[in-house]
């Protein structure tokens, strides 16, 4: 009895259709793993960053608009800028009301 030589190739389809796909899912699975613990990684970081350099200057900003003084470079008043805005308002509205009261008396 002779052997029938030829190559099993419903075998081979099938190991290499499965071979492609447990890669595939590998590759997707790997993928994932590492695009949630950079996530994870990214979030750590920015609950744990500290931002003192900016928040200085900006505790800096904060005290020089909220305060009276007088500006070195230009020898300036200043007002803290609750009050301006205050200021304005009120002459804007006594602007808004001499202009009324001039449409009326005309």
């Amino acid at each position: 009895m002779a052997q029938y030589d030829d190559l099993p190739i419903q075998r081979i389809t099938v190991v290499s259709i499965v071979s492609i796909a447990v890669t595939v899912v590998t590759i997707l699975a790997v993928q994932v793993l590492y695009y949630g613990m950079q996530n994870y990684v990214n979030t750590g970081k920015s609950a744990l960053g500290r931002y003192t350099e900016s928040d200085e200057v900006l505790a800096s900003q904060r005290a020089s608009i909220s305060r009276y003084g007088v500006n070195d470079s230009d020898a300036r008043f200043v007002i803290p800028i609750e009050q301006a805005m205050r200021d304005i308002v009120s002459k804007a509205s006594g602007k808004n009301e001499s202009a009324a009261e001039k449409t009326e008396g005309t």
